[in-house]
This record gives structure tokens, sequence and C-alpha cells, in this order.
């Protein structure tokens, strides 16, 4: 179903200035068909497993770490590092980092391939530099409105499907608040996505290590179990840094970018509306709902929807992974 594992033939750190260096790879066919993978989280970094969805004798694969996650944050070990890191972090910059490697790259034209928070920074790329991008391929897609993110984190959401999950999130957020000596907080009905949040904020900052910890296996937990038909592991300290770098991004950009939780994605929308569009979705995506991707349809003209019916929102569910694949197979240029 996925390609065999492959490793790449060149890999670097672009230098971004401001302390930023993002971590990129090739790999496939130097002289096939440029196609950047955007990876999800915000913070999560690319996978082997990333390189296993193309034909590398047709393709030319990119595939980089986004700002502030992993490999592209190698000397954030630091409280103060964290700090610095974060005050030069933002939606905008991000495009602007991936811009900056296309041109690193001498690439005059791409191809998309974007993975839940990598579909909101596909779309938000796109608008920003239309005539870069030939095709776009989005699987799970999130414009990170106030609603979306509201899905997530609230009690009203994605909780409602997995309530001993919620639960079990709620019991450490308490534990969070404590050591953080923010009080009690509202009633678990009374939550708001952003009380969640600013206690997860700070949390993920915070200078005792237990602390860090205990914030970073709670939000890597919580995500984890809702992602997968086919159910996921759960998370444990092997997976630390991830989860807090997952964490923290996403708490420093939902709370404070001027772009994010807001609706200024769907409101850029024309500016692509003709460009070659598929988006592969899990029926049962419980992560990124599929009533995004329908809207989505609706709103580009030259966009197909294939809704895959035994898959949620993790790319590795057997048919989702796919019909991916299908589709970048099936792309002609």
């Amino acid at each position: 179903m996925l390609y065999p594992p492959t490793e790449p033939y060149h890999h670097a750190f672009l230098d971004r200035g401001e302390g930023g260096r993002i971590y990129f790879e090739e790999c496939g066919n130097v002289h096939g068909e440029p196609i950047v993978m955007l990876h999800g989280g915000p913070g999560a970094g690319c996978s082997a497993m990333s390189r296993r969805f193309f034909d590398l004798k047709k393709y030319r694969v990119i595939l980089w770490d986004q700002r502030g996650g992993a490999r592209s944050s190698p000397s954030t070990t630091t409280r103060e590092q964290r700090q610095s890191m974060l005050k030069h972090l933002s939606f905008s910059g991000m495009i602007e980092d991936m811009e900056a490697l296309r041109a690193h790259l001498k690439i005059e034209q791409w191809s998309i391939f974007g993975g839940s928070w990598g579909t909101t920074l596909a779309l938000g790329y796109a608008q920003a530099h239309p005539l870069r991008v030939k095709k776009m391929l989005l699987r799970g897609v999130f414009t990170a409105t106030p609603s979306e993110i509201n899905w997530l984190y609230s009690p009203h959401g994605a909780a409602q499907i997995f309530p001993k999950e919620w639960d079990t999130f709620l019991e450490h957020l308490q534990a969070l608040r404590e050591a953080c000596h923010l009080g009690a907080g509202p009633e678990k009905a009374a939550l708001k996505w952003q009380d969640i949040l600013q206690v997860f904020d700070l949390a993920l900052r915070h200078e005792e290590r237990q602390t860090q910890e205990r914030a970073a296996l709670a939000w890597g937990g919580w995500e984890q179990s809702i992602m997968s038909l086919q159910g996921v592991p759960g998370t444990s300290v092997a997976d630390h840094k991830r989860n807090h770098d997952m964490g923290m991004i996403s708490c420093h950009l939902f709370l404070n970018d001027p772009v994010l939780n807001s609706n200024k994605l769907w409101e850029g929308m024309p500016a692509i509306e003709s460009l070659d569009c598929t988006i592969v979705q899990g029926q049962f995506d419980v992560v990124t709902p599929t009533q995004t991707a329908w809207r989505l349809r609706q709103t580009l003209k030259n966009c197909q929807l294939q809704l895959v019916r035994q898959a949620g929102h993790a790319s590795s569910d057997p048919e989702l992974a796919g019909a991916l694949v299908k589709v970048l197979d099936a792309w002609v240029f």
C-alpha cells in the first residue's frame, strides 16, 4: 500500500535568522516533479513514514520540519531558549520559511501534500504565493477557526465521542492548574478551549521538569486517543519532546497568532479558488471533522473530495494511506 522505506539523498539546515534553523531533506528523483510535504501538529515534524507515500521515480520529494518542531529546534532545551523561539514563531513566519526553502532549492513551482495542521499551512502558503503552487493534496482539513479549535479542546466536541479519554485529560488539567498555582478553575461543563490552552501554555513552559512532562503526556495522550480507527498506542515519556513541542507550539499559535482563531483563511480563498486541489478525508475523522473539508470542496471551483469510509484522522489508517498514494500516483503534470 505504501512504498518501501527509503533514505534522503540530501539533507541540511536552512538558516532563517533570529536563531531559526529549518531542517529539510530531499528524496526520490532529483529531476522529478517537485512536491513538498507539510506535517501536522503543529510541531510534529516529518518521519520516515512521510517518504513512503511517493513514487520516488516520479517525484522529487521535499520534507521539512516546521520552525520550532522536531529537528528544526535542536537547541530549545532551556526555558530561555524556548521563550526566544516562541517570540519569533508565527503562522506568517512559517509561510515565509516555506517560501525561503523553495527559493533556496531553486524550484520555480511545486505541488503540496499537507495533512491536518499541514493543510492549514498549505492553504495559507497558497494564498500568499498562488503562482508557486501547481496542485494540492490535503488530508484532514483544518482551517484553525474558533469552532474547529473549540471542537478539539472543549467539552462540546470530540469530548462527546471520547468521554473517558476526556475525563483523563481533565484530571491532568486539574493537576497542572495546581502545579501552576492557578486554583480550581471553571466547572468541567463550563470550560472553554482558551481556559485549557492557557493552563497548558504555562505548564509546558514551567520551570519544573515534572510539570512539563505531565503536560506533554496529557497533551499527547488526548490527541493520540482520538486519532485513528485502528487504535493508536498510548503516549509515553519517550515521546516527551514531540508531545512537548506540539503542545507548546499549538498553545502559542492558537492563543496569540492574529491569523489563527479567526476566519482569515476563508476570507483569502478567492486567491486560490481555481487551484487544482484534491481532498482525501476520513469519514470518521474526529480530530478534523468532515464538515470543514466539505465546505472547502464547495468553496474552491477546481476541488475534488474523496471520503474514505473506513478511516479516521491518522494517515496510517490503511484505507486512508492507500487512497492518498493512489491520488499521488494518478497525478499528471
